[in-house]
C-alpha cells in the first residue's frame, strides 16, 4: 500500500473513532431531558404561591437533579461492568482533570470542613437557617457539574425549551407589574408582598437575577446560533426579557447586565456579522421597553411604579435616540457585510472601547470617592445616590456590608479560613440584630445581600478563594476555546452577568442552579474540544 493510500486509511480510522466517540447516547440523552425540565418545570413549579417558594425550587432542584445521579451513576456501572476499553492513548480520569475541576474539589472540601466544624452543623447542611445553600445543595451542584462536564452533548431544541419556559416567566412578571395576576399568585397578601414579588420566581431581586442568567444567553444565542428560526425566537425573547428586567425594577439587573454586553461588544468588536447581530439584539431590548408603555395604556396606567432607570428606557425621549443609532449601526453593517463579506474591522476600534470602559471606570470610581469620602452632605436625587456609600446606602446594604467585614476581623483564625458554616450567616450576624431593627426597622437578616461578603463570612477565606479560582478558571477556560467552539462563550455569558450581579444580590435555589448548570454547560464544551485534539 503507498504511504497515500495508508494516511488515507489512517485517517478514515480517525474519524471512525472519532464519530464513535461522539455518537450521542442514551447518557447524552437523559442529561438533555435534565436541562428540559430545568429550563421549563423548575422556573415554573410553585405549590402555595409565595409562602414556599424557595423550598418549592429547593425540593424541585433536588428532586430532578437526583435522577440525574442516580440514571448516570447506574450507567457509568454498567459501562465499567462490562469493561469497554479505552481509546489507545486516551488519559485516564484524573489526567483528564481541570483548574475549576480542582477548585469546585477543593470548594466541597472546605464546605464539608466548615459543615463539621460550624456551631450549628445540620444548619450548615441543610442551609434552613439561610437560604437553603448549605453543604447538601452546594454537593449536589457537584454531581451536576462533574456529570454534565463530561457528558453532554448539545442539541439546540433544548435552549428553545429554555426560550418557553423563560418567556412565560417574564409575561408574567410583567403582567403582575400591571397587577394582572392570571395564577393567583397575589391573593391574600399585602401590598409589600404585592409590590416585592413577582411571576413564579419572588422576590424582585431574585427575579433580576433570573434576568442576568437568560437574556445574555439569549443575545449570545441569537448571535451564534445557524439555525434562522431559534435565532429569531431568541432575538424576540431577549427584548421580552429585558421588558420584564425593568418591571421587576431592581437595580442589579443593570449591573450584571450592562458590563455584560459592554464585554460582548468588545469581544466582537472586529467581527462585522457579531457586531451587526449584536446591535439588533440592543434594538430588540430597547424596543422591548416600548412594549411596557402599551400595557401601561391598557391598563391606564395601573402599575407597580418604575424607578429612575426604568423610566430612562420607557419613557424618555434619550431612548429612541438610541434605538435610532443602534439601528443605523446594524443597517450599516448589514451594507458592509453585503459588500464585503471579509471585511475585518481596524485594531483600533477594540482599542478605543477600551479605552472608553477605562475612562468610564474611572468616572464612577471618582464619583463614589467623592461623595462617599470628600463630599458627604451634598443633597443626591436619582442615580447620582448610588454615589454615596454609607449604611443606607443599598436599602441598608452598606449597613450589612460595613457589619459584615467587621464580623470577618473578629471572627479568630478558625472563621477566618474557613468561615461560620455554609449559609449560617445570620449566625454570624444575630449581635448587630438589635442595631439592625432600631435603624432600618428589620429584626434580622440571613445572608449580606453581597454573595462574595455572604462566602467570605460562611465559608471562609479557603471558601470564598475556592469558589473564585472555579469561575474565574473556567470563563478563561471558555475565552480561550471559543475561537474553536462559540458555545464555550456562549454558556459562560450568563456565569459572567451573574457574577456581577451577585455583588449586590444573594445565593439562593430559586436561581443558583442556573449558575451552576451554565457553568457546567461551558466546561463541558472547552473539555471536549481539548480531549479532540
Amino acid at each position: 500500500m503507498s504511504k497515500k493510500n495508508k494516511l488515507k486509511v489512517n485517517k478514515k480510522k480517525s474519524k471512525a473513532k472519532e464519530d464513535k466517540k461522539n455518537k450521542y447516547s442514551f447518557k447524552n440523552a437523559v442529561i438533555n431531558y435534565y436541562l428540559i425540565l430545568m429550563f421549563t418545570v423548575f422556573p415554573l413549579f410553585f405549590t402555595s404561591q409565595f409562602s414556599k417558594i424557595r423550598h418549592d425550587k429547593y425540593y424541585v432542584f433536588l428532586a430532578l437533579s437526583g435522577v440525574l445521579i442516580v440514571v448516570e451513576t447506574i450507567v457509568l456501572l454498567m459501562s465499567l461492568s462490562e469493561g469497554n476499553k479505552k481509546n489507545p492513548g486516551e488519559k485516564k480520569w484524573y489526567e483528564q482533570l481541570s483548574v475549576p475541576d480542582y477548585a469546585f474539589g477543593a470548594l466541597i472540601v472546605v464546605y464539608v470542613i466548615s459543615t463539621i466544624c460550624s456551631i450549628a452543623p445540620l444548619d450548615a447542611f441543610t442551609g434552613e437557617i439561610g437560604r437553603n445553600n448549605g453543604l447538601l445543595i452546594f454537593l449536589v451542584f457537584f454531581f451536576v457539574y462533574i456529570i454534565i462536564s463530561r457528558w453532554y452533548m448539545f442539541k439546540e431544541y433544548v435552549f428553545v425549551f429554555l426560550a418557553g419556559g423563560s418567556f412565560a416567566v417574564y409575561l408574567l412578571c410583567i403582567l403582575n407589574f400591571f397587577y394582572i395576576d392570571p395564577l393567583g399568585m397575589y391573593r391574600g397578601y399585602a401590598a409589600a408582598t404585592v409590590n416585592d414579588f413577582t411571576a413564579t420566581i419572588g422576590n424582585k431581586n431574585i427575579m433580576s437575577a433570573f434576568c442576568c442568567l437568560t437574556i445574555p444567553l439569549f443575545v449570545m444565542l441569537f448571535m451564534n446560533s445557524k439555525n434562522s428560526v431559534f435565532r429569531y425566537i431568541y432575538l424576540a425573547v431577549a427584548g421580552i426579557g429585558f421588558a420584564s428586567m425593568l418591571c421587576a425594577d431592581s437595580e442589579s439587573g443593570f449591573l450584571g447586565l450592562v458590563p455584560t454586553l459592554a464585554l460582548i461588544l468588545l469581544y466582537y468588536s472586529r467581527n462585522v456579522s457579531m457586531l451587526r447581530k449584536f446591535f439588533t439584539a440592543i434594538v430588540s431590548m430597547l424596543i422591548g421597553a416600548k412594549v411596557l408603555i402599551v400595557f401601561s395604556l391598557a391598563v391606564k396606567g395601573a402599575e407597580k411604579g418604575f424607578g429612575t432607570m426604568q423610566t430612562i428606557f420607557i419613557y424618555d425621549y434619550k431612548s429612541l435616540i438610541a434605538i435610532a443609532i443602534a439601528g443605523a449601526i446594524a443597517l450599516g453593517l448589514w451594507f458592509l457585510e453585503k459588500k464585503n463579506s471579509e471585511f475585518k474591522i481596524p485594531k483600533a476600534v477594540p482599542a478605543v472601547l477600551i479605552g472608553l470602559y477605562v475612562v468610564a471606570f474611572a468616572g464612577i470610581v471618582s464619583l463614589f470617592v467623592k461623595y462617599s469620602f470628600l463630599d458627604t452632605e451634598s443633597k443626591l436625587g436619582g442615580i447620582m445616590t448610588f454615589f454615596r456609600f454609607n449604611e443606607k446606602w443599598g436599602t441598608h446594604r452598606g449597613f450589612m456590608w460595613i457589619k459584615s467585614w467587621e464580623i470577618f476581623k473578629t471572627s479568630g483564625v478558625k472563621n477566618m479560613l474557613i468561615g461560620w458554616g455554609p449559609d449560617t450567616f445570620y449566625k454570624a450576624f444575630a449581635p448587630y440584630f438589635t442595631e439592625l431593627s432600631d435603624k432600618f426597622n428589620n429584626s434580622s437578616t440571613n445572608c449580606a445581600h453581597n454573595e462574595f461578603l455572604n462566602y467570605l463570612i460562611t465559608t471562609g477565606i479557603l471558601g470564598l478563594g475556592a469558589y473564585l479560582t472555579l469561575f474565574v478558571s473556567a470563563i478563561v477556560r471558555a475565552v480561550k476555546t471559543a475561537s474553536k467552539n462559540p458555545l464555550a462563550i456562549v454558556f459562560i455569558a450568563p456565569v459572567v452577568c451573574y457574577l456581577f450581579q451577585s455583588v449586590v444580590n444573594i445565593a439562593n435555589p430559586i436561581v443558583t442552579p442556573l449558575l451552576f448548570i451554565f457553568l457546567a454547560l461551558s466546561e463541558a464544551i472547552v473539555r471536549k474540544e481539548k480531549l479532540n485534539k
